[in-house]
């Protein structure tokens, strides 16, 4: 009768520590909470939106400048010329002058061929001061059109590499903001995972050391009338401070998980009496090979695509530097109408018709090897820039490749170690009766245990390995 009473005690409590463990505890935070509140509360996230805003401000102000631009000028100025006194001719003798220039000019950016194209008007007025004059002369010059086009450097249009260069950068920028949030979400499941291993863990510990507590209790009864030898008695008490140093150490752990996580959620602390958080379902096989996953990672990486934008930037340079080298041409061209009067209203009579144009040409006889070495600076930062581009494109792939294979095998284990633990409860189950029937000693009784306790606990490191997998290759390649 007094096996029976213990067999049923025994079997109540492998019924009471093995539940299902997505049903242990009250529920309180779900996965997808912790991530939306993480990029809502995290810095990181703040800082992202901040540096994502500024580089489109950036881009926003680059492509006006690349419109038309109006622009209004004037610029005072007063000269002094100091000549030889005793020197009789005009232009030897000391005189002031006091002018000022009023433009206004309407500028576009050639976008085809690099140069600027601009049209405006200007006027500009001139007083004269010279010793030993009667009067103060003063000139007007009015010039109510004028048409132009300038270029500095024929063969080299920088608005072209501006562009890519630009178009690049606010990619990049736009990639990596998205990129941070994902980040966030990774961290944040990566922390929710933890906590919620270690949670399960201590529960298992707590369960673990109940039992052994009971089964140590029983054994003490059973002492008493013989039925249990010192050394077995001896063998349970060690087991049962083994269990509660395990217990100790799991409940550190949890309160360690514990405390990562509300730092990230930038909370005080996550309260003990909240708290077991929800094992999340898993979701389908990733779809993607191999390969699609490389060319995945490249398109959706930051780190590629600011590495790209500093290659043709080098590439940029490079091909300045090389038109530098030789003989550089300049273009200026003005066409207008114009008239010099000594009143205002004059100077806009009768207007002249004129054409002005410069070609400025620019040879290096000698300067020391400066401008082709430059170039073979230009060149060599370039082929460094590639070389970098590589180095990043292998990083991201080998990472991409290595999560995805972590990923599929961790899938694989953790449905693994799920069987596992059904046949470690079922075999615990009967060890137990076993053991309480006396069919077995308290040896194979441990081990029974040994084995349920390490078949949950292979389970959680699975669990934990396949969440932090997964949501490491949605960092890199953005996939749903």
């Amino acid at each position: 009768m007094k096996n029976n009473v213990i067999s049923h005690l025994l079997a109540g409590l492998v019924l009471l520590a093995i539940p299902p463990l997505s049903s242990m505890g009250q529920v309180s935070l779900t996965l997808d909470e912790v991530i939306r509140q993480a990029q809502d509360s995290a810095i990181t996230a703040f800082q992202s939106r901040k540096e994502y805003r500024s580089r489109q401000a950036a881009y926003e102000a680059f492509e006006a400048l690349r419109k038309p631009q109006l622009s209004l000028k004037i610029v005072p100025n007063y000269t002094r010329i100091v000549s030889d006194p005793t020197r009789d001719y005009v232009y030897l003798r000391n005189f002031d002058i006091l002018s000022t220039s009023a433009q206004v000019r309407l500028t576009q950016k050639v976008l085809p061929f690099g140069g600027e194209a601009y049209v405006g008007t200007q006027a500009i007025w001139s007083e004269f001061f010279r010793e030993g004059a009667s009067g103060h002369p003063r000139q007007f010059v009015a010039s109510p059109l004028l048409l132009g086009y300038s270029h500095t450097l024929l063969g080299y249009n920088p608005h072209k590499w501006e562009k890519q260069v630009e178009d690049q950068r606010l990619k990049a920028a736009r990639q990596q903001h998205e990129y941070d949030l994902r980040r966030i979400a990774e961290e944040a499941a990566t922390r929710y995972i933890r906590l919620l291993c270690r949670q399960r863990m201590a529960l298992i510990r707590q369960e673990e050391r109940s039992l052994n507590d009971t089964v140590l209790a029983i054994a003490r009864e059973k002492a008493t009338i013989a039925i249990v030898t010192l050394q077995e008695l001896h063998i349970i008490e060690l087991q049962l401070q083994n269990s509660a140093n395990l217990l100790a150490a799991a409940r550190k752990d949890e309160q360690m998980a514990r405390t990562e996580l509300a730092s990230l959620l930038r909370m005080k602390q996550i309260p003990n009496d909240t708290a077991l958080m929800v094992i999340p379902e898993l979701p389908p096989p990733t779809p993607y090979t191999t390969e699609e996953v490389a060319m995945l990672v490249k398109s959706n990486s930051p780190a590629y695509q600011h590495q790209l934008a500093e290659l043709t930037e080098a590439r940029h340079q490079e091909k300045k530097a090389r038109k530098e080298r030789g003989v550089n041409v300049g273009l200026d061209i003005n066409l207008g109408v114009q008239q010099v009067n000594s009143t205002f209203g004059s100077a806009y009579k009768n207007q002249q018709l004129y054409a002005l144009g410069s070609v400025q040409v620019t040879i290096p006889l000698m300067d020391h090897g400066a401008a082709k070495k430059r170039h073979a600076a230009a060149m060599a930062w370039g082929e460094r820039q590639e070389s970098a581009l590589q180095e990043t494109e292998r990083i991201l792939t080998e990472d991409a490749t290595l999560t995805l294979q972590k990923l599929r095998d961790s899938r694989k284990i953790l449905e693994s170690t799920g069987e596992t633990i059904k046949l470690a409860e079922s075999n615990f189950y009967e060890t137990m009766e076993n053991y309480a029937n006396g069919l077995c000693d308290i040896n194979t009784f441990s081990l029974g245990q040994n084995r349920w306790v390490t078949a949950y606990a292979n389970y959680l490191n699975a669990l934990e390995d396949f969440w932090t997998a997964h949501y490491h290759l949605q960092t890199l390649v953005r996939y749903e």
